[in-house]
């Protein structure tokens, strides 16, 4: 395994920004993570792990540490009962090439979070979802390298603080954690997922395959997102969360867009609102964003996308992070100014300072 001086890591993110890292490193191996765990010990190198960079905004000056790309691949079904499957599989392996594998085996579970990109040691620490679906209902447990006790551990869904796109492994044990594998469970038995609205519409009360949920979910993805690999317009998927409030917040919302933006505005969100199973009201923040004109703003190389506003693509091909970085932040002070609200932001940010991330600070 090579140790690396210098690397651009733009070409590691999907969206193609950002600097160098000081040093740089992949490992296929728990031996190879070990080495390059110990490497950056030795130079007291803070450590940043990285899958498939989807999820992800480094800054123009890079990273001064090592950042340590994880590229364990492997899958296989474990176990099998009358009604599902159990799979392990490895951190690095491409998310949607895993939901493709199970759902051409007739595995359903995973067919709602198609064409999400990135890796799926990812999928866990963000607990990433989609039309419905959450990756924690899929989670059994997670394996993982334990850089405190330099030992392997295998933690339970219950301990793995599952919420909204988050997890221990983003929150509280943030740096702890190196995930290895996933065991993942999913069903035999037909179980389409179609809460969701376009969903819901496109079947028409039908219960559909599990191919053809697939398709739909990628057709409908495709229609709002822009393909996060593209040269021209790299993004890092969802930049903005979705909203959760109580009953309260969101009758005093509905009183706020009505006066400043009329009746027929506050009657058009709340059509878009959906529960969240706890007594909560979730607002898509597209929605919010789209209500304050910010649909299609754009600073630099960086633009709101105009067919999903949670979306900033790198539409020039030539964005920097300051340019992302400053849009973000004018959409967070425009939506806190015009109703209230704070939004907060999705990806990692890579590598900035204290006073660069004040403007999206909440």
């Amino acid at each position: 395994m090579d140790i690396l001086e210098n690397v651009p890591l733009a070409p590691y993110t999907t969206f193609k920004i950002g600097g160098p890292s000081r040093w740089f490193c992949e490992a296929s191996s728990l031996e190879e993570i070990k080495t390059a765990l110990n490497f950056a010990q030795l130079r007291q190198l803070p450590v940043f792990v990285l899958g498939g960079g989807s999820n992800l905004l480094v800054s123009d000056r890079g990273f001064e540490g090592l950042v340590l790309k994880i590229n364990l691949l492997g899958k296989e079904k474990i176990k099998q009962d009358e009604s599902g499957v159990w799979l392990k599989v490895a951190s690095g392996e491409n998310w949607d090439q895993v939901v493709s594998w199970a759902v051409g085996r007739g595995w359903w579970g995973a067919e709602n979070l198609s064409h999400i990109p990135g890796s799926c040691g990812a999928i866990a620490v963000q607990n990433v979802g989609a039309y419905g679906q959450e990756a924690s209902r899929l989670v059994e447990s997670v394996a993982v390298y334990d850089t405190s006790s330099q030992s392997l551990v295998e933690i339970e869904n219950a301990s793995c603080g599952f919420a909204y796109r988050r997890s221990i492994f983003n929150s509280s044990q943030k740096g702890r954690y190196i995930i290895l594998y996933l065991t993942l469970r999913l069903s035999l038995l037909p179980a389409p997922i179609l809460e969701y609205r376009d969903l819901k519409e496109r079947f028409k009360g039908r219960l559909p395959g599990l191919e053809e949920v697939r398709e739909a979910v990628i057709k409908i993805r495709n229609s709002k997102y822009p393909f996060p690999q593209a040269a021209k317009n790299g993004n890092a998927g969802s930049f903005f969360k979705n909203l959760s409030l109580n009953q309260t917040e969101y009758a005093e919302l509905l009183s706020k867009v009505e006066a400043a933006f009329g009746a027929g505005q506050a009657v058009g969100l709340d059509k878009k609102k959906f529960a969240d199973g706890e007594g909560r009201v979730k607002l898509p923040a597209a929605a919010l964003i789209e209500l304050c004109g910010l649909k299609d703003l754009k600073y630099g190389g960086a633009k709101i996308n105009h067919a999903q506003p949670l979306v900033i693509v790198n539409e020039t091909g030539l964005a920097t992070a300051s340019d992302v970085l400053h849009l973000a932040g004018e959409v967070v002070s425009v939506v806190r100014q015009k109703l209230g609200l704070n939004l907060n932001l999705e990806p990692i940010l890579l590598g900035f300072t204290a006073e660069e991330l004040k403007s999206v600070e909440i």
